[in-house]
């Protein structure tokens, strides 16, 4: 251990010295762009979670309702006072349909199939954003092989400067990408699971409306 500090103690000042903003400065200006996607993609993923949060909220009255003892006008009335949530769609096609058992089956999967292809444009778009950041570091990667070889010299700082454009402007694109991909699959289990509560919460009010609603069909 001791060996090892007193190994440390001998590199260079800059060595020591050196951050991750210093090494963020070597991506030759590839950093800002490949910063904006990030700053992008994560907005898009932020914006998604808010509109999630605020449809859980808008549904909580409909998810506390008991469906043991409520009549089918108070299911009417529940879903007037309700603010539009994925649960509130899925009641009024539920109630309108209440005569259709099967009319019923195909309106909760159509409304789940909708909310799913809404995330999924969000989720091309994050995709996007993720591919265009790898590509941006790769081309980073390019200029900075460019910028080495192009000038036929053999001073050490302009050599370092290219090989410094061309790792880290690679770094950069892959670890915006890596963190996009993890965010977006975070996403996208919780939009999943979303939704497929919602379908459980709509097959029980469905087989609770046909079986108030049995009589009189």
């Amino acid at each position: 251990m001791t060996d090892t500090l007193q190994n440390f103690s001998s590199f260079p000042q800059e060595v020591q010295s050196f951050s991750i903003l210093e090494l963020f400065s070597q991506a030759g200006g590839f950093q800002w762009p490949i910063l904006a996607v990030l700053i992008a993609g994560l907005i898009i993923l932020m914006l998604r979670m808010v509109r999630l949060i605020r449809d859980d909220l808008a549904a909580r009255p409909l998810k506390q309702l008991s469906l043991d003892s409520i009549t089918l006008s108070a299911l009417l009335e529940a879903r007037k006072r309700a603010a539009d949530s994925l649960y509130t769609q899925l009641l009024s096609g539920l109630i309108q349909l209440h005569r259709n058992p099967e009319a019923m089956g195909r309106e909760v999967s159509d409304i789940a199939t909708a909310s799913h292809a809404a995330y999924e444009r969000t989720q091309r778009i994050v995709n996007y954003c993720s591919s265009t950041a790898g590509g941006l570091g790769l081309l980073g990667t390019l200029v900075g092989i460019y910028a080495l070889f192009s000038t036929g010299t053999r001073d050490a700082q302009t050599i370092f400067a290219g090989i410094a454009i061309a790792v880290v402007s690679t770094l950069l694109g892959i670890i915006t990408s890596i963190l996009l991909e993890f965010f977006e699959a975070v996403m996208h289990g919780y939009v999943s699971r979303y939704i497929e509560s919602a379908q459980m919460w709509a097959q029980k009010v469905r087989s609770y409306i046909l079986s108030i609603t049995e009589g009189d069909v």
